[in-house]
């Protein structure tokens, strides 16, 4: 089976990226959407995917995220609230292009609960990929970030070269939800956590 991984260079898709490599026929994709934080990611997708010689498809729709932000008086640091929709569909398309049995999407049980409607939207999108002949695949949907993190660093992945603040910097700022989740998925999973933070 041919799969395609989304991947963001945070723990969990990360963690899906070492899982995912003790089979065959896995790449990954990334996407620049406008994230405040696409500089840090891609450092990070780049370590994962070179430990794992793994092949990586870039898309570049920068563009998008300016057009979701105009208007707005401070930059959001995710452009599009509702970007799984654009992503996902997008990857599920360039699968069926290329010939991809599966696009595996490493989202995990917080982001259901800090989303309400994402387990509708994940249900639609795989309905989306059924009717156009491709899997969607959400395998860590039921698990926890320290859950995932475990399984991933048991398959070889070093957590240190994974990037998960929102707002960019080189080191993780401390204090953003998804460093703080960061931090509670590394204690939850009793694993020393490497990462260097502003505060």
């Amino acid at each position: 089976m041919k799969r395609l991984l989304l991947l963001s260079g945070g723990m969990d898709s990360s963690s899906a990226a070492y899982i995912l490599s003790k089979m065959n026929d896995v790449d990954a994709m990334f996407f620049n959407y406008g994230q405040r934080s696409f500089k840090q990611q891609k450092k990070a997708v780049m370590k994962v995917v070179k430990n794992l010689e793994m092949k990586l498809i870039e898309v570049d729709v920068k563009g998008l995220g300016d057009v979701f932000s105009q208007g707005e008086w401070m930059r959001p640091h995710e452009p599009i609230k509702h970007r799984n929709i654009i992503l996902v569909s997008t990857a599920l398309t360039y699968a069926v292009e290329k010939g991809y049995d599966e696009v595996v999407l490493a989202t995990i049980n917080e982001d259901c609960e800090y989303e309400p409607n994402k387990a509708t939207i994940l249900k639609d999108l795989k309905i989306l990929g059924e009717t156009i002949g491709v899997k969607l695949s959400t395998p860590f949907v039921n698990l926890s970030k320290a859950i995932v993190l475990k399984m991933g660093v048991k398959n070889g992945l070093d957590p240190s070269i994974t990037y998960s603040c929102m707002l960019g910097h080189e080191k993780h700022c401390g204090k953003c939800s998804q460093c703080e989740h960061r931090k509670i998925a590394f204690k939850s999973a009793n694993i020393t956590d490497p990462t260097q933070y502003m505060e």
